[in-house]
């Protein structure tokens, strides 16, 4: 059996690495009802797969799978549009997931977005993980820029999740980090840290300058740090 991404808190004054492992691949069963069950296998509430079939030798794109919760070993889906799309000529049907679909989850797991109250807790966390393609939160400034956003939401990490083909969400905490699923943005790992260093940036952490941030967001508008993400909740 595959392992899920484990979440290990390694003996240290601040050291939190995520261990992604293997993707996860279940060939959907026949269902005796509407709503889609599969083998929980290792997986979580929450986590999302992309659903494929294929057709004379070609891989279709149906949509994306989200863990909705799990019983006795057997996982209930939730069957949500794929909107990450970038290739053209991808060929994307119209129809149902069905027996003999496929669904890989943890498809995306080794790229993430990470927000760190300063760049000396953002650097220790990629540090730690360096399995993981961290896409800098300068990008994601821009995106919030670029939106109108001064602070995201649910649904504005998920438009930027899309736009940047990224698995995972690290939001850091006064006393944890939590990691979540971007295309259900539950929560999906979390881990108690200690930081060294407790000050923090507004909004988070990022390389531009406070006078670029003043042109790119408005910050009389942005609550500080822990105020607004220690807050977050996943639902």
């Amino acid at each position: 059996m595959k392992k899920i991404i484990s979440i290990l808190l390694i003996i240290n004054t601040f050291l939190f690495a995520v261990d992604i492992n293997n993707k996860v691949v279940i060939s959907i069963p026949k269902q005796d009802s509407a709503i889609i069950k599969i083998p929980a296998l290792d997986l979580k509430v929450g986590e999302s797969g992309i659903i494929t079939r294929e057709v004379n030798k070609n891989t279709f794109i149906l949509g994306v799978a989200i863990i909705d919760e799990i019983n006795d070993g057997i996982a209930s889906i939730d069957i949500k549009e794929f909107k990450n799309i970038k290739d053209k000529y991808m060929p994307t049907p119209i129809g149902n997931p069905s027996e003999g679909d496929k669904i890989t989850f943890r498809i995306l797991y080794d790229k993430a977005l990470l927000l760190a109250p300063n760049q000396i807790t953002y650097q220790e966390i990629v540090n730690n993980n360096k399995n993981i393609d961290f896409i800098h939160p300068d990008i994601f400034i821009s995106y919030l820029s670029s939106n109108d956003i001064n602070q995201p939401k649910k649904d504005d990490f998920l438009g930027f999740c899309n736009k940047f083909d990224i698995g995972l969400v690290f939001i850091t905490k006064e006393n944890n980090i939590e990691v979540f699923d971007c295309q259900s943005f539950k929560m999906i790992g979390a881990d108690s840290i200690v930081l060294k260093d407790k000050s923090t940036q507004k909004p988070f952490f990022t390389r531009i300058s406070d006078e670029g941030l003043n042109k790119l967001l408005d910050l009389e508008k942005i609550k500080e740090y822990f105020d607004y993400y220690g807050n977050m909740q996943s639902n």
